[in-house]
């Protein structure tokens, strides 16, 4: 390898990963996709769509994160796809799985790598977003856009809503299983019904989605879960989350955003803070886990005070505990949404990036749950690539 640098292969059910000395580790699925390069004290993450971020620090020592395609995207692959090649020379006659691994991880090129991404934008539509612990999940798209769109702060679906027929569905599901090929492995141990609050659809077309995923996948397989807004998830009922549940649902993920109403009013968020409540708690006696997402710094310091009590409150009030999250996600003012005008209209200020991590901790401070406590973590969608 270069400069007679130390080579480690690995090769485990989900992925292959070559290391080089101590300053460079690669990382591939099964089907020889490229996701992951970590050398020169810099991150590069690319997912099944060819988008990529790349995370470091400057030479100030200021992280930085951002996107990368084109020709520097094709440079970070093109270099992947060598030391690939590079370990099957020093490998020489290594065969069986290990030696098919590197072969397609060698084959993973920029132009392979493009065209692959071609092949994943025929086949997905509205990828807008997952939460962070399910980011390596498979995603079946039941449905497109958002049911209700009406949110001002949020800009991650831009297709009208709309339901996949049950044939549609399955025929989807089939191209996923086609694209993914063994790449699956890495992916394919949950599934996340997308787009936006695919969750809010009639009970029975839900029910039905399930059972064509656990057709598809296999019910052994089948670990669901998706997005629901508060406004739905309070009128479902214990029973219909049971049945659910039964069905393969395991983790419903609701964006309570504030549990201040006067907020979800101002940023037109269908639903109240006790419609919320009510669908976890109902969510919670079937036996389903949740995850509840928080906006920081939502309304800017008029409704500062009253978001943080008012959402502490709401957290308080569900019974959330070992299993669950809360998830604290950095708000993000898109120039494409009205909320930011809106803002500056009625003389709302935003807060920095200080002042909402002192949001976090205030919220944090009033947080009491009865037993072992939800995970607290962050959901920055700046981060997300799938």
């Amino acid at each position: 390898m270069p400069g007679g640098r130390r080579l480690g292969v690995r090769l485990t059910e989900r992925a292959l990963t070559i290391s080089i000395g101590d300053g460079e580790v690669l990382s591939w699925d099964r089907g020889g996709r490229l996701f992951s390069v970590w050398a020169d004290g810099r991150t590069w993450r690319r997912g099944l769509s060819g988008r990529a971020w790349e995370k470091g620090a400057d030479a100030a020592g200021r992280r930085y994160r951002r996107p990368i395609d084109g020709v520097a995207l094709d440079e970070v692959v093109e270099r992947a796809a060598a030391r690939a090649r590079g370990a099957m020379a020093a490998l020489a006659g290594q065969d069986g799985l290990t030696g098919q691994a590197l072969d397609r991880a060698a084959r993973f090129d920029a132009a392979a790598a493009r065209a692959d991404s071609a092949a994943f934008a025929a086949l997905y539509r509205d990828v807008g977003m997952l939460p962070p612990d399910r980011y390596l999940s498979l995603v079946a798209e039941l449905t497109e856009g958002c049911s209700f769109h009406t949110c001002t702060f949020c800009d991650l679906y831009h297709r009208p809503f709309r339901v996949r027929s049950p044939e549609e569905f399955s025929r989807h599901l089939s191209s996923v299983r086609a694209f993914m090929g063994d790449s699956i492995a890495l992916r394919g141990r949950s599934i996340f019904l997308g787009a936006a609050n695919a969750l809010a659809l009639p009970m029975p077309r839900l029910l039905q989605a399930l059972d064509i995923v656990a057709d598809a996948f296999g019910p052994g397989r089948l670990q669901a879960s998706g997005f629901i807004d508060p406004k739905t998830a309070g009128r479902r009922t214990e029973a219909d989350y049971a049945t659910l549940s039964a069905h393969g649902l395991r983790r419903v993920y609701l964006g309570l955003e504030s549990g201040h109403d006067p907020l979800l009013a101002f940023v037109e968020k269908p639903g109240a803070s006790g419609d919320a409540v009510r669908g976890v708690t109902a969510a919670k006696a079937a036996g389903l886990h949740v995850a509840v997402i928080v906006i920081l710094g939502l309304g800017g310091d008029r409704f500062d005070e009253a978001h943080v009590a008012d959402t502490s409150a709401a957290l308080n009030a569900m019974p959330l505990g070992a299993g669950d999250i809360v998830y604290f996600s950095p708000l993000v003012e898109p120039p494409e949404r009205p909320y930011a005008a809106l803002a500056a209209a009625a003389g709302i200020r935003p807060l920095d990036a200080e002042a909402q991590r002192a949001q976090r901790r205030r919220i944090r401070e009033r947080l009491a749950f009865a037993g072992a406590p939800p995970q607290i973590a962050t959901y920055d969608v700046g981060e997300f690539v799938y």
